[in-house]
């Protein structure tokens, strides 16, 4: 598996079209959170996901802009593979 951190922007920002994006994604188990070594779930900032697939990069960027643009045209997409990730400031997901 590889792992990715994918970032999606609009060339306005637009809060609805991020809302929108996020629950598309949901459907494809692009999360817009992160966990981390202790089991806790975090918040991405609004816009970034993570996955974890067998897909190239490529393949990854391509198909998030494609659905990125049935949400709202103009989407800007970068896409990381990463193997560490650190981060600070991010809200914790409280428990269900």
């Amino acid at each position: 598996m590889v792992n990715y951190i994918i970032s999606v922007a609009f060339n306005d920002t637009d809060g609805d079209a991020i809302a929108r994006l996020n629950t598309e994604l949901s459907k494809y188990n692009i999360a817009g959170g992160i966990k981390a070594d202790d089991g806790k779930g975090y918040y991405l900032p609004p816009g970034n996901y993570c996955y974890s697939g067998v897909e190239p990069i490529n393949e990854v960027r391509d198909a998030i802009h494609r659905l990125a643009e049935t949400v709202k045209p103009g989407a800007m997409v970068l896409v990381t593979e990463v193997t560490t990730v650190s981060w600070s400031g991010l809200k914790l997901v409280e428990a269900q």
